[in-house]
């Protein structure tokens, strides 16, 4: 049939346009190649029901393998859940590869991001089973500091830091410079939880000088966030400030969905210790409403302190002046919450 040939072809196509995508959304053109896949998504989105729909799991598996980063960066991660849910259950996919390997870790990450931990515990096992079968270094570090983050929605420092130090073990024995980046990450956060905020800054700085060398914006954004924030709870607000601007800024050209709203949030703290309370509830009205939009959890490292800066926030204006600015900041769009965030501190009256 005529029209289905044009199908099956427009779904091979945009596979291989996944496929040729994936690896680039990680580095420096990650943004250009995101814009790319945002402008065709109802086509992607075709030939992934086109896959399911013909019995063509394994292709239905590698474009949803392929394709969860951007999804989850550009607020589509209930699709992509969605779509990892079906492609690991569908026929022909069943086969234990590096693609369902890379499948599972992403489901795992979104349903830790969804506080599923079940199904994150089982993706990752799965993950990590399949990885050591077929000696992928890769799979086998990003697997390991997975089961790191579970342990940290647990509170059980000792556990993360055993497993990111097993994972960082097998990146520099066996891996690549970048296999380093999860696990500096995880025992940054580790240290964090724990208070002991030099050492963590120490693991911060050292994964953010990595991550410039990799040219992996993605993470050099994170990680400016982590410091900034780290100086704002030692009190070092003219540190935090440079730090937190450069992170959001990078999120939000990216047009990372995920990470921006913990930019408003830390230059939230940043405006509450300036003394402007209104201004702070309103970039955590801003902040709480992305999140709420895209459905993903605060990390471990994070949640508590947003509660603990909610309650000061409270705790210092009046019912009638918090439900005012809190209305105000979750009406912004993230485009105007970032303007905002960036833009000058009204004047002390």
């Amino acid at each position: 049939m005529p029209a289905e040939t044009g199908e099956a072809r427009r779904s091979e196509r945009l596979l291989a346009f996944a496929a040729e995508a994936e690896p680039h959304l990680w580095g420096a053109d990650g943004a250009a190649w995101m814009d790319r896949l945002e402008s065709d998504h109802a086509g992607l989105q075709a030939a992934f029901s086109w896959f399911l729909r013909h019995g063509k799991g394994a292709e239905a598996l590698q474009l949803a393998a392929d394709l969860w980063v951007f999804q989850e960066e550009r607020g589509h991660a209930d699709e992509a859940r969605s779509w990892l849910t079906k492609a690991l259950e569908a026929p022909g996919a069943e086969p234990r590869t590096v693609t369902r390997a890379r499948a599972l870790y992403g489901a795992g990450i979104l349903a830790f991001r969804r506080l599923d931990e079940d199904t994150a515990r089982r993706s990752f096992e799965e993950c990590l089973a399949i990885a050591r079968e077929r000696d992928h270094v890769h799979m086998i570090v990003r697997a390991t500091t997975g089961m790191a983050r579970l342990a940290l929605r647990r509170g059980d420092t000792r556990e993360v830091r055993r497993l990111s130090e097993e994972g960082l073990a097998v990146a520099r024995e066996r891996g690549e410079k970048a296999d380093a980046v999860n696990p500096l990450h995880m025992l940054a956060a580790a240290a964090r939880v724990e208070g002991d905020l030099g050492q963590a800054k120490a693991f911060y700085r050292e994964n953010l000088a990595l991550n410039r060398e990799l040219a992996r914006p993605d993470f050099v954004s994170a990680e400016l966030e982590n410091l900034g924030a780290l100086e704002v709870l030692d009190g070092n607000i003219s540190e935090a400030v440079p730090l937190l601007r450069e992170s959001l800024e990078m999120a939000h050209k990216r047009g990372d969905r995920y990470l921006a709203p913990y930019g408003l949030v830390w230059l939230g703290r940043v405006a509450f210790a300036q003394r402007e309370p209104a201004r702070a509830a309103k970039l955590f009205s801003a902040a709480k409403a992305q999140f709420d939009a895209t459905g993903l959890a605060m990390d471990p490292d994070e949640a508590p302190e947003y509660e603990k800066g909610l309650t000061a926030i409270r705790e210092s204006l009046d019912d009638a002046a918090f439900s005012a600015a809190w209305s105000e900041g979750e009406k912004m769009s993230l485009d105007e919450a970032v303007a905002f965030a960036l833009g000058p501190t009204p004047p002390r009256h």
